[in-house]
């Protein structure tokens, strides 16, 4: 897993959003792809009021922002896997420190 604490900026029409990345983790076996996992608000919040997203991470070098490079994660599968992952990291203190 990386952690390059990349940000990624969204907007809607609420405003601006800044998303910062938790981890990335290339998968090798079944989809042959990266994955990034980012949040928005904050972590330590006992609240649990941050939010998570998940996408493909596929960057390009004709890519003009970071933003372009994430990718909708579409099957099932490809959820359940990334899912897996991401309970594996906030379970697993050696990971998460």
């Amino acid at each position: 897993m990386v952690d390059d604490n990349q940000v990624f900026l969204f907007e809607d029409a609420s405003g601006e959003f800044e998303f910062h990345e938790l981890f990335r983790f290339k998968e090798e076996t079944n989809f042959h792809k990266t994955y990034i996992v980012l949040y928005y608000g904050d972590l330590s919040d006992s609240d649990g009021e941050a939010e998570i997203q998940a996408y493909i991470y596929a960057p390009d070098a004709s890519q003009t922002s970071n933003e372009d490079a994430l990718l909708l994660i579409e099957s099932e599968e490809e959820w359940e896997m990334v899912t897996e992952m991401i309970n594996t990291f906030f379970e697993d203190p050696q990971i998460n420190n």
